[in-house]
C-alpha cells in the first residue's frame, strides 16, 4: 500500500471538506475581510483605533468628574402605575397612551412611573414632556408587534393642517403637561411644520424607557420621492433606553436631538441613548440627529419603494463632540441593486458649499462587529453630506486624527457580509 498516496488523498479530502464548509457558510458568518486604513471612500479603523469606540465612551458625561452612564436592563414591576387598554379591560386605568402619560407627569413624582400597554393599535401622537421623574412605557407581551402606535405625519404639512391632524379632539390643552410641546409647533411661523414637529411619538423625558412596542409613522409611500421627513420616534432627553422596539417609517424614522423645552437644538448639550434588540426601517436618513446613541443587536433595513436613494445614518454631531452613533453586533440590509449607503453627515447649519471646519456639525458614526448584507454600495458606502453637499472624504493618512474637522468621521471596523468588502481605488 502506498502510504504517500493515501496521505495525499486524505489531505485532498480534508481540503475539499473545508472548502465545501466555507462555501456553505453564510457571508455574514464568515470572518471580516476589512483591513485598516481602508480607502478614502471606505475608511476602516485599526484594532487599536477601534478601542476608542465602545459604549462607555459614547455614554461619557460632558462633566469630566462624572462617571459614564452605565445603563442596566429595563425591569418592569408586577404592578404598574398605569395600564392602557380597552375600556373595561382588566386593570385598565386609561384608554389612551397620552392620557396615561399626562397622569404620570401630573403626579410630579421623582419616582419612575410605569405605564403598561395592553395589545392593540393606538392611533394618534404621544408627547412625553420633560419632568422631575422618568417614565417607562412597555407592552405587556414580548412581541413588539402586539402594541402599535401609529399616525401619518409629514414635515411638509402647513401648521393649520398639522394642528387638525395632531389635535382633532383637544387632547393637548392649556394646563396639560404636554401642552408646551404642542404649542411650540402650532406657533411656528414657517410655511411647514418641518422635521421638528413631524414625530408620532416625541419625548423630552430624561430617563425615558420603552420596551416591547412598535411606533410607525404611516405616511409611507403616499408621498413622492422628495423631502418628506416623517419621524416615528423623536427623543430629546438624556439616558434614554429602547429595548425590543420597532420603529417604522421612511425619512428620518428615528430622530435624536439635544433640544430644550423651546424646541431648539443646542450647541452645548449631549444626550445619550441606548437601543438594544430592536428593528428600525426607513429609506432616507433613517437615524438622524444630534446626540450619542449606541445600537446593540439592532437590525436596520432600508426600503426603496418610495425612492431609490437610501441612507441609514445622518448624524449632526457637534464639531467639539467625539461621539455620535455607534452600531455594534447589529445587522444592515437594503432593498435594491447595491445602491443604498450606510449614511452621510448632516451638516445641519450649512447651506450648499457652506461647510466650515470646526464650526459646522461633522457627523460621527462607527459601525463595528456587524453584518452588512445585500443592497449596499460597496465601492461608495458613504454619501456626500446633507445640507452642504460636501463630498465624502475619509481620512486614511498615517497617524491620522480620527476627529480631523477637514475629513468625515464615518468609520467601520470588523464588519462582515456581502456588503462589507473594501473595494480598491
Amino acid at each position: 500500500m502506498n502510504t504517500l498516496s493515501v496521505t495525499r488523498r486524505a489531505a485532498a479530502l480534508a481540503f475539499a471538506v473545508a472548502l465545501s464548509a466555507c462555501s456553505s457558510t453564510p457571508p455574514e458568518d464568515r470572518p471580516s475581510t476589512q483591513e485598516a486604513p481602508g480607502t478614502q471612500s471606505r475608511p476602516i479603523l485599526s484594532a487599536d483605533e477601534a478601542q476608542n469606540f465602545v459604549p462607555a465612551r459614547y455614554f461619557s458625561s460632558m462633566n469630566k468628574d462624572e462617571a459614564p452612564w452605565a445603563p442596566s436592563s429595563i425591569r418592569v414591576p408586577q404592578q404598574p402605575d398605569y395600564v392602557v387598554g380597552a375600556a373595561g379591560g382588566e386593570g385598565v386605568t386609561h384608554t389612551s397612551i397620552q392620557a396615561a402619560v399626562d397622569a404620570a407627569i401630573a403626579k410630579h413624582s421623582s419616582a419612575r412611573q410605569y405605564i403598561a400597554i395592553q395589545p392593540g393599535e393606538y392611533p394618534g401622537t404621544v408627547y412625553i414632556p420633560a419632568s422631575s421623574g422618568s417614565v417607562t412605557l412597555y407592552g405587556t407581551t414580548d412581541n413588539a408587534a402586539d402594541v402599535k402606535i401609529t399616525q401619518p405625519l409629514d414635515s411638509e404639512l402647513d401648521v393649520t393642517t398639522w394642528r387638525r391632524t395632531v389635535n382633532p379632539a383637544g387632547k393637548y390643552m392649556p394646563g396639560k403637561p404636554a401642552w408646551y410641546m404642542f404649542d411650540s409647533c402650532q406657533n411656528r411661523r414657517a410655511a411647514t411644520v418641518g422635521v421638528m414637529c413631524s414625530a408620532v411619538v416625541w419625548s423630552q423625558n430624561t430617563g425615558l424607557q420603552m420596551q416591547n412596542l412598535t411606533i410607525a409613522n404611516t405616511l409611507g409611500d403616499s408621498v413622492d420621492a422628495g423631502n418628506h421627513q416623517a419621524v416615528a420616534l423623536r427623543t430629546d432627553g438624556d439616558k434614554v433606553q429602547l429595548n425590543n422596539v420597532h420603529l417604522l417609517g421612511r425619512q428620518n424614522t428615528f430622530f435624536v436631538t439635544n433640544s430644550d423645552v423651546q424646541n431648539r437644538m443646542l450647541p452645548n448639550r449631549q444626550t445619550r441613548t441606548q437601543v438594544t434588540n430592536s428593528y428600525i426601517e426607513g429609506d432616507v436618513d433613517v437615524v438622524a440627529g444630534r446626540g450619542a446613541v449606541v445600537f446593540d443587536k439592532t437590525e436596520f433595513h432600508l426600503v426603496n419603494s418610495r425612492t431609490k436613494e437610501g441612507y441609514v445614518f445622518a448624524p449632526a454631531t457637534l464639531p467639539n463632540m467625539f461621539y455620535g452613533f455607534l452600531a455594534i453586533n447589529s445587522r444592515f440590509t437594503a432593498a435594491g441593486d447595491n445602491t443604498a449607503q450606510l449614511g452621510r453627515a448632516w451638516d445641519l447649519e450649512a447651506a450648499e458649499n457652506g461647510y466650515t471646519a470646526g464650526q459646522t456639525s461633522n457627523g460621527q458614526v462607527v459601525i463595528r462587529d456587524s453584518a452588512i448584507n445585500e443592497g449596499f454600495n460597496t465601492a461608495k458606502p458613504w454619501g456626500d453630506a446633507a445640507g452642504s453637499k460636501r463630498p465624502f472624504a475619509g481620512n486614511i493618512g498615517e497617524k491620522r486624527d480620527l476627529n480631523d474637522a477637514a475629513a468625515n468621521r464615518l468609520w467601520e471596523y470588523n464588519n462582515r457580509g456581502v456588503g462589507s468588502p473594501v473595494v480598491s481605488e
